[in-house]
């Protein structure tokens, strides 16, 4: 009975994907919700909006019409990947990595999935520089999918 315990404990009950429409993240979301389909876990969609701070405004990284694309692209994609049940959010935020571990730990996330590299305003520059991030910070395991 024991054995029985730690398994159930032991197994993955809630994945979470990050994305931001690029096409790193898109595959991370075929691979997550697959994984989740197998593991008969929860799926989490998290877009985190990300903002600039500029000498005189903010502004959004993406605009409210591209969250909206990509929301779609993602719904069609879980569903394709056979998790229509996905649960998906948008977070506003200026840091993207903190935002996702935050977003983990206040959901109770087991495992976060993201792509290698995406679209992260200035640090789009920076090869992977969110999964970097959350990778150093995270309380519970990461998968980077290239």
């Amino acid at each position: 009975m024991d054995e029985m315990n730690q398994q159930e404990e032991s197994r993955m009950k809630h994945i979470m994907v990050a994305i931001d429409g690029s096409e790193p993240s898109l595959r991370a979301l075929e691979h997550a919700a697959g994984l989740a389909k197998s593991l008969e876990a929860r799926l989490s969609v998290l877009i985190v909006r990300e903002f600039v701070v500029g000498r005189k405004d903010v502004y959004p990284v993406l605009n409210k019409s591209e969250i909206d694309q990509i929301q779609k692209q993602a719904k069609e994609i879980a569903t394709a990947s056979g998790d229509p049940q996905a649960e998906f959010l948008v977070e506003e935020s200026r840091d993207a990595a903190f935002t996702i571990v935050e977003a983990a730990i206040e959901r109770g996330v087991d495992l976060i999935v993201m792509g290698a590299s995406g679209k992260g305003g200035i640090k789009k520059f920076l090869l992977g520089s969110v999964s970097s991030e959350v990778l150093r910070k995270s309380a519970c395991p990461v998968t980077i999918v290239h």
